[in-house]
């Protein structure tokens, strides 16, 4: 059997072992709690950047918005004026052929325009309204 030295040697050992264990317990739960501040940290930054990056993209879609709103207005007044020019072009084209001779029959066919329209303008032509310079 053990003798009681030897008993008090393992009661040593043990207690030494307990020792060592709760100093690298002790030395773990701090290294833990540095991670978990670290963590912390980290994910605060990721909160600022987050929160700074939605109202950067907040006012990049207003921005879009804005231009998407130009864009349409501008390419509706663009149409307006190419309609208008083309309505003028046609009506200056049919007083050319008006006073070239041409009847009212002949600009329904070549200038698009309705027959009332193509009498209007042979009237105007007659009347020396309107004519092209």
């Amino acid at each position: 059997m053990l003798t009681t030295m030897s008993l008090t040697l393992v009661l040593v050992l043990l207690a030494g072992l307990s020792l060592g264990l709760g100093v690298m317990q002790i030395a773990s739960m701090r290294k833990i709690s540095q991670l978990h501040q670290a963590l912390t940290d980290v994910s605060s930054r990721q909160e600022s950047l987050l929160h700074a990056n939605s109202g950067a993209i907040i006012k990049l879609g207003g921005s879009l918005q804005a231009l998407e709103q130009r864009v349409t207005l501008t390419a509706r007044r663009q149409q307006e004026l190419e309609n208008k020019d083309a309505g003028s072009l046609t009506y200056d084209q049919a007083s050319k052929l008006i006073q070239m001779g041409a009847a009212p029959e002949d600009l329904v066919k070549t200038c698009g325009l309705s027959q009332a329209e193509a009498k209007l303008v042979s009237l105007m032509a007659a009347r020396g309204v309107g004519k092209p310079a």
